[in-house]
C-alpha cells in the first residue's frame, strides 16, 4: 500500500486535515476532515426548518433535524470516496465518523483504516483501539 497515493486521493477529493495514526504494521490509520461548504449547510438548514421549528425548540432543531443531516451528507460523501479509493488501490478499508455539535458544525472528522483484502483484520479492535 502507499500511504502517500491515499493521501494525495483523500486530498484531491477535498478532505482536509490529514494525519496518520500509529496503528499496525500492514493498515493504514487515518484521521480527516471533511468541511461542509454553503450548499451543504443551507440545504441542513432548509431541511430543519421545514420538519422543525428552532424559534419553538432550538435544541430539538440541532439535534432532531440540523445536524443529523450534515452528519448523514458527510458520512455519504465519505463513503463514496473511500469506496473509490479503494477500488482504484485494489485495498479494504473501515471509517468512523464522529458526532458534530451545535458549537462546531462546519466540518465532521472521520477516521479511516486501509488494509490489504484478504487480510485477517478485526475492524472493530482497530478503531477501539484508535480511540477515536
Amino acid at each position: 500500500m502507499k500511504k502517500q497515493c491515499i493521501i494525495d486521493f483523500l486530498n484531491k477529493n477535498d478532505l482536509s486535515d490529514i494525519t496518520e495514526i500509529e496503528y499496525k504494521k500492514g493498515t493504514i490509520a487515518l484521521k480527516f476532515k471533511y468541511y461542509y461548504d454553503d450548499v451543504e449547510v443551507d440545504a441542513a438548514k432548509t431541511y430543519a426548518n421545514e420538519e422543525g421549528s428552532i424559534k419553538q425548540n432550538k435544541e430539538e432543531w440541532y439535534e432532531e433535524f440540523f445536524l443529523p443531516y450534515l452528519s448523514d451528507i458527510s458520512a455519504d460523501n465519505v463513503e463514496d470516496i473511500m469506496e473509490e479509493c479503494g477500488e482504484e488501490m485494489k485495498i479494504e478499508y473501515e471509517f468512523i465518523g464522529c458526532d458534530i455539535s451545535e458549537d462546531a458544525y462546519e466540518f465532521n472528522e472521520f477516521a479511516v483504516v486501509f488494509y490489504e483484502e484478504n487480510s485477517d483484520i478485526e475492524i472493530d479492535d482497530i478503531l477501539m483501539e484508535l480511540d477515536f
